[in-house]
């Protein structure tokens, strides 16, 4: 968990995925309710699809080495093997998770916060000084196709916050677009700074004996 959500490590994530099973995985999103949310069997996999191989459920490592300078010639969103949420879905998990509908036990919710509390998204963005801050995000390149999500949680004066900044778009050539990543970690930081500051401004108002 440490390396897929601090290094974005895909090899790690596929680990936890062959673990849990990808179909149970899959069970648990229908079962929450989480209709715009899809995942492969594995990223391996995933990649193979996106590079055309017709054995992609069996992609191995040795192939996705080998192919690494290979272009995409299937679309990252797509109906066969896919990797997609929605906004909606993320901060519903957030929402969800981080307060601990989905766990029996208080040692998986504290190593789920504790994970959370790891990933590079927090100083990537960054996150509002003074808050607790859980998440994770995302980013893919392919070709002229571009996406970025940066989802997560914030904690402060017994506050939650939950969120979902997503941005998918194409440009001309193939060159990662450095601009366009860098305004959109910008307006999410800002649009964090921004809840956080009404929320201090809120809580430091007089109130009446008893009153939140």
């Amino acid at each position: 968990m440490e390396a897929m959500i601090s290094h974005s490590d895909n090899t790690a994530t596929d680990i936890m995925l062959k673990q849990a099973g990808p179909d149970a995985v899959r069970a648990f999103l229908a079962s929450a309710g989480f209709t715009s949310t899809a995942i492969p069997d594995s990223t391996r996999s995933y990649f193979g699809y996106l590079k055309g191989a017709t054995d992609y459920q069996t992609f191995t490592w040795e192939q996705l080495v080998a192919t690494a300078d290979d272009p995409f010639v299937n679309p990252v969103l797509n109906p066969t093997s896919t990797l997609a949420s929605s906004a909606d879905d993320l901060v519903s998990v957030y929402s969800r998770a981080m307060p601990g509908e989905f766990f029996e036990h208080d040692e998986t919710l504290n190593s789920l916060r504790a994970t959370l509390s790891m990933g590079d998204l927090i100083w990537v963005v960054p996150f509002p000084l003074g808050a607790t801050s859980f998440g994770k995000g995302g980013g893919f390149d392919a070709g002229t196709f571009h996406a970025v999500c940066a989802p997560g949680a914030l904690c402060f004066d017994d506050v939650w916050m939950y969120f979902a900044f997503t941005l998918n778009w194409e440009t001309p050539t193939a060159e990662r677009d450095a601009d366009t990543l860098a305004a959109f970690l910008a307006a999410t930081a800002e649009a964090l700074q921004l809840v956080k500051d009404s929320l201090d401004a809120r809580s430091s108002r007089p109130r009446l004996p008893g009153t939140r």
